[in-house]
């Protein structure tokens, strides 16, 4: 499965330019995401507090 992940510092952020931005460069390649993980928390907040984390741990296999 490929992931697609988006994070922003706060709520007053948008995350819409980065999906755009991630979702170009995947046709370029012609890779698709099959599921997008986003998250609202500072990059200073430790790895498993986030939404990535949590999907890394509790969901991902080899491969991913």
């Amino acid at each position: 499965m490929t992931y697609g992940y988006i994070r922003v510092s706060t709520e007053a952020r948008n995350t819409e330019n980065q999906k755009m931005e991630i979702e170009q460069f995947c046709k370029r390649r012609n890779i698709s995401i099959d599921k997008w993980v986003e998250d609202v928390i500072s990059g200073t907040k430790d790895p498993y507090s986030r939404n990535l984390g949590k999907l890394i741990m509790e969901n991902c296999v080899e491969g991913d």
